[in-house]
């Protein structure tokens, strides 16, 4: 979670910290020790606009005068320092349920903003601030409706409708919508508002600063939300639609007092962009010296990393799992998906096959044991490829996926992003494998090789991918009791059949120092067993075909708990030895 506190008290001193779900906090200007009194309320309310902040004003002066006490006490530091604001997050935080009197005078305020916005639907003003209040009154549909009621000129109304699609879910129709109205904007206007570099990290900063603005850096904050999208599989592009539902929220809270009271200032702003609005308030401890207490706010959670890191970004294809990891520092932004309130990691496997001049690839899942996703009743799945600077993806997806079940899709040979995913709308559960994936490496050899496939024996052994791909294991952790089978195919054989010396090892892995095979970004070394799970066959190629697809079964019996590699090697003749391996985890007997 995140969490914003700023100090109710008008003495000036240090910030603290707020609770809930990340922080903000810190002490306004001034030297009294009493509570600021809260902005004057307007004095001409005979017209619209004047009658519809006084009622803004005062349902805010309600909140602030009744929020219930905060449930968590403020952490010893701050994650974040934003000038006045001190943040931090914590999702397990409880949250401070807002009082009645606060819900029955938000709904008073609505209906004093409805009634204005009928008799004057050209004001941006209470256009805007209708939508505000039904939108955190969760009214989603009522939102749109009145977003699409709106009149206002320029592209204020049609950022209010994109505003509530985004918060109604519908991702496609608001990032079709805020690239639209983006078009009706100035060039500097256009720029300013599609900014991302308060998000990035400080070296892809200097370089994103470096374009101008215009196509080159359209295309890089494009390509950037590409790769920051949590699901790649979902239609629309949620991440980019968040940023510029920050964006409306921003021109929101500038012209209209929220509990924090003291006025929004940059401060706040880069708060709000960073890590979103807030959902929730609440009363804090203020200053002990001063008096005062401070306000609390909660912006939606679980929040994840808002952005990949530079690295990642500059090429995703060469990325491991570790490097998208949700909470992976540092965390400059956050995001908080309502469709995945819980994200876990997908358990499956995967392996790449040539085909020409492209890759197939394949993925084999199981998610019957996940809380949520097991037992759903509707299931989404997709497996999307997508190569480095400018992602060109390639999907396919099953709109009633299966609990367990298997996927291929076809990209280049060659590096790639991969991503798994399995998601329940209802239960808002998201299971997701990102990372990188490669050939089997291979240099000036006239004879490749494909990964490794882990399958289940069963009767004959597969002679093809597809044969294999129904008989393949959904995880890379297996049992040492039950036979191991492997699947492979050599590339650019002789068709007239040529000698081939095939040997499997199945080796366990072993953390090391750095100097010896690096594997997933860790220095790793296979180390032999005095008595290895091993074989060896003298093989011809296949006849009258250039790809040789091959499969054994593997006792691994003697095999006990922890983690090994399965090793293929092949000598053929004229060249150097082919290699390919695939990790697993035995789990038990």
């Amino acid at each position: 979670m995140l969490v914003a506190a700023a100090s109710a008290s008008a003495q000036r001193r240090p910030p603290m910290g707020g609770g809930q779900q990340g922080g903000q906090q810190g002490g306004p200007p001034g030297s009294r020790s009493e509570p600021a009194p809260f902005p004057q309320l307007d004095a001409d309310t005979t017209s619209p606009e004047g009658a519809a902040r006084n009622a803004q004003r005062h349902f805010e002066e309600v909140r602030r005068n009744n929020l219930p006490n905060a449930r968590n006490g403020r952490p010893g530091r701050c994650d974040e320092q934003v000038g006045r604001f001190c943040y931090w997050y914590d999702e397990k935080a409880p949250k401070s349920l807002e009082l009645k009197v606060v819900t029955t005078a938000r709904g008073a305020l609505v209906s004093v903003l409805d009634s204005l916005a009928h008799t004057v639907p050209s004001n941006r003003w209470i256009a805007g601030q209708r939508v505000r209040y039904l939108s955190e009154s969760e009214r989603h549909d009522e939102a749109l409706k009145a977003a699409q009621e709106c009149q206002a000129v320029d592209w204020w109304c049609d950022a209010l409708v994109a505003f509530s699609q985004h918060m109604r879910g519908n991702y496609w129709a608001a990032d079709s919508g805020f690239r639209s109205l983006q078009g009706q904007m100035m060039a500097r206007e256009r720029c300013a508002w599609r900014d991302i570099s308060m998000l990035i990290d400080d070296d892809t900063r200097q370089s994103y600063r470096r374009l101008p603005c215009g196509a080159e850096r359209d295309a890089f904050e494009d390509r950037v939300w590409w790769y920051s999208r949590t699901l790649y599989g979902m239609r629309g592009n949620d991440s980019r639609s968040e940023w510029n539902a920050r964006q409306v929220m921003v021109r929101l809270y500038q012209d209209a007092p929220s509990a924090h009271q003291f006025g929004f200032d940059e401060d706040e702003r880069e708060l709000l962009l960073r890590f979103g609005w807030p959902r929730w308030w609440a009363k804090g401890p203020g200053d002990p010296r001063g008096g005062g207490f401070s306000i609390q706010s909660d912006e939606a959670s679980p929040a994840y990393r808002y952005l990949p890191a530079g690295y990642v970004l500059t090429n995703p294809a060469v990325s491991d799992s570790s490097q998208w990891r949700l909470h992976q520092p540092p965390v400059i932004g956050r995001y908080a998906p309502p469709y995945a309130r819980k994200l876990i990691a997908l358990e499956h496997q995967q392996a790449m096959f040539k085909r020409g001049d492209s890759a197939l690839l394949v993925m084999a899942y199981d998610v019957s044991p996940v809380p949520g996703l097991g037992s759903a009743e509707h299931r989404r799945a997709a497996m999307v490829v997508a190569q480095g600077e400018q992602p060109a993806p390639r999907m396919t997806s099953k709109e009633n996926a299966p609990t367990a079940g298997t996927m291929s899709v076809t990209g280049a040979w060659g590096p790639l992003l991969f991503s798994g995913e399995v998601w329940a709308p209802d239960s808002s559960v998201v299971a997701r494998a990102r990372y990188g994936v490669h050939p089997p490496y291979a240099v000036d050899t006239r004879v490749t090789v494909s990964d490794l496939l882990f399958y289940k024996p069963s009767g004959t052994p597969p002679t093809s991918v597809e044969e294999a791909l129904a008989l393949a294991l959904p995880t890379e952790r297996v049992r040492a009791s039950a036979p191991l089978g492997v699947y492979w195919e050599a590339y650019g054989t002789d068709p007239t059949g040529e000698s081939m010396k095939l040997t499997v090892t199945v080796v366990q892995e072993v953390e090391e120092t750095a100097g010896f095979l690096k594997r997933n970004s860790k220095a790793l070394r296979l180390v032999r067993q005095a008595t290895p799970v091993s074989t060896t066959v003298q093989d011809m190629s296949a006849r009258g075909r250039s790809i040789s697809p091959r499969a054994v079964q593997l006792d691994i019996s003697t095999l006990k708990k922890g983690a090994y590699v399965v090793q293929l090697e092949i000598e053929i003749a004229g060249q150097y030895a082919l290699r390919a391996d695939h990790r697993i985890e035995i789990i038990e007997k």
